[in-house]
């Protein structure tokens, strides 16, 4: 018996060997150019201009709803595509409008009023994780410009799928309005969208929503000027890989990982790897054409604005040489990681977010960041603070601390070391369990090594002028374990310098909260100073760590534009007059709409050739558990 079904069993295994080689060997690449023709017209199996007359000919389609049929996902319609398991879709440079009235667009999905159904849904799952199907631009030095219109929900819709890389595009749409925004003076011109009646306008909500998908890969992405997010992704699952993205001033948010419900129905799984990336002016609108940035407001004038957020999770988070800049509320906020994976972040930068820069949960590890706490630089913006939020006037949300990570459950270890933290909130650090209502014991360990801790004036009206508290744990006794090894301790709070610190001046390049540099001067204490903690290979700029090793995120004698090799020079992004600045070297890759430095080497800026719009209805995530203090976060 077990002879013939092993028999059998062979039998079946070659069989489905031979059909997954087949579709591999099978694979085909398809081709979408501007000037191309419709699916009768071409093929779309070669990349060549369409020859003005005829029918199949070998040539590339004009528009990728012709290789991809628009529609959202619904329980009585899937759309269409020319696209198999497998396959690639190669969009060439130039202008793609996106949604109702775009070439190809069909009606069964795409119909007045409900044109925000008119998205691309139809993505096929790949292969395997070694044969995706992939939709790429030609060239990811001039990405082709796919932009949203007339309130199309996203650009792409992505949902019960697998293994599935999109890569080498901007995303954007052609409007400088936020969803359902409230303010009525400083705005720079940004309005509420028009949700009530078509024609809706040249906006979009979203450029990618993702739900439900296992081994997704995002890279060298320019996601810009949405309405509501950038990325709205739950439910993720495999390996999920962001390289290369940028999330620049989308209206509510750069990533929100909080699909709706608030009933921890977002949760991820697997490995999420986010490389390479920037995250900033999330919470604010770009002008269009000209992508200044505009109308900037926070959860404190009606709207929300973390850079990169995540409901209630689960997963092994990875982050490694991003920037998490100039986002209204936090910059890279995973409290609600549920403490069944962990959280590792090496070489970040967290900088002038009118929150908290940092927050996470469970076991987590920081090494090799830079944080500049700088919440209150939002002078000309909406952004103003809230009377109820005990900050009024300050522009900081939370307390504007700068690094917050705290436990959920015995067992859970911190660890922050080799990093440069600044700012002017009330606190520099926070640990605990306060915000999941859990009450940390011994065997939950922070461990603080050979940190560089720069307090600055606090601007939270309750510290009455003094220096920001170094940490808070608890309002009463803490009983978890806290260990302090080698840290240099400047400024802060009643002098506190715990046992084995160094407490005096770092030293640094300009410890000046606006034109902060975390470079080390000659005869800092920093400098081949560390001892103790974990061990650290390349500092800050992906340079490599002398013997002895220097404390802080930037090893002596170390240079560098900030995230290692082929990082752009140091720019600075567009932005209204009067609006905040980021005048230091560590403030780079903000990137015009091309994904080239928004200003020359002459610092003459390269405005970008004009775009145009489209939406997704947006439910506000309530925060989840209950706060210890009103104002803390």
């Amino acid at each position: 018996m077990p002879k013939y079904w092993f028999r059998c069993g062979f039998a079946a295994l070659m069989v489905w060997c031979a059909f997954a080689i087949f579709n591999t060997a099978a694979a085909t690449t398809y081709y979408v150019r501007t000037d191309g023709g419709t699916s009768s017209q071409c093929t779309g199996l070669a990349n060549a201009a369409y020859p003005g007359s005829g029918s199949g000919k070998a040539c590339a389609f004009s528009h990728p709803f012709y290789a991809l049929a628009p529609g959202a996902k619904a329980s009585n319609y899937t759309p269409t595509a020319v696209l198999k398991p497998g396959d690639t879709l190669v969009i060439g440079s130039g202008s793609y409008m996106m949604g109702y009235g775009a070439p190809g667009a069909n009606t069964t999905m795409c119909y007045q009023p409900a044109t925000w159904g008119c998205t691309i849904a139809s993505i096929p799952s790949g292969v395997d994780s070694a044969h995706p199907t992939v939709v790429t631009g030609a060239s990811c030095s001039a990405p082709p410009q796919l932009w949203g219109t007339q309130r199309v929900s996203s650009i792409f819709d992505v949902e019960k799928a697998h293994d599935i890389t999109i890569k080498c595009l901007e995303l954007t749409d052609h409007s400088t309005c936020i969803e359902y925004y409230g303010p009525t003076s400083g705005t720079g011109g940004v309005s509420a969208c028009n949700r009530s009646s078509y024609p809706y306008g040249t906006w979009a909500s979203n450029g990618i929503y993702a739900a439900d998908v296992t081994n997704l890969t995002l890279q060298n992405l320019n996601i810009h000027g949405f309405a509501d997010y950038g990325v709205n992704a739950g439910r993720l699952a495999g390996n999920t890989l962001l390289d290369g993205v940028i999330l620049r001033a989308n209206g509510w948010g750069g990533w929100s990982g909080d699909l709706g419900g608030n009933n921890q129905n977002s949760t991820d799984s697997g490995t999420i790897t986010v490389r390479n990336s920037t995250v900033a002016w999330n919470g604010c609108a770009e002008a269009y054409p000209t992508t200044t940035i505009v109308g900037c407001w926070g959860q404190n004038e009606g709207g929300y604005g973390d850079g990169f957020s995540e409901a209630w999770t689960g997963g092994n988070w990875i982050f490694s040489n991003d920037q998490f800049i100039s986002n209204t509320q936090d910059g890279l906020d995973m409290l609600y990681a549920n403490g069944t994976g962990t959280v590792t972040m090496d070489r970040l930068m967290a900088s002038e977010n009118a929150g908290n820069g940092i927050k996470t949960s469970g076991t987590a590890t920081l090494t090799n960041s830079v944080v500049n706490g700088y919440c209150n630089n939002w002078k000309g913006f909406p952004i103003g603070g809230d009377g109820s939020s005990g900050v009024a006037g300050t522009m900081c949300r939370a307390d504007g601390t700068a690094v917050v990570m705290e436990f959920t459950a015995p067992n859970q270890t911190i660890t922050v070391a080799y990093n440069t933290i600044t700012g002017n909130g009330d606190t520099l650090f926070i640990g605990g369990g306060s915000d999941h209502g859990f009450a940390p014991n011994s065997t939950d360990v922070t461990s603080l090594s050979n940190n560089i801790w720069l307090g600055q004036i606090s601007v939270i009206p309750r510290d009455d002028g003094g220096y920001t508290a170094l940490d808070w744990y608890s309002d009463g006794s803490y009983a978890g374990t806290v260990k302090y090894t080698n840290n240099v301790i400047w400024q802060v709070k009643s002098n506190y310098c715990p046992a084995s610190s160094i407490c005096k001046n770092p030293k640094l390049t300009n410890q000046t909260l606006a034109a902060f540099d975390a470079d080390l001067l000659a005869g800092s204490p920093a400098i081949y100073a560390a001892k103790g903690g974990p061990s650290v290979n390349v500092d800050y700029y992906g340079n490599d760590r002398t013997t002895p090793t220097s404390i802080g995120a930037v090893e002596y004698g170390s240079s560098g534009s900030g995230g290692g090799s082929g990082s752009p020079p140091p720019i600075v992004p567009p932005r209204a007059p009067g609006g905040p600045t980021c005048k230091w070297k560590f403030c780079n890759r903000l990137l015009n709409r091309a994904g080239e430095a928004a200003y020359s080497d002459t610092g003459s800026y390269r405005a970008p050739p004009a775009y145009n719009a489209p939406v997704k209805p947006y439910t506000p995530r309530a925060p989840y558990g209950t706060k210890m203090e009103p104002d803390q976060f």
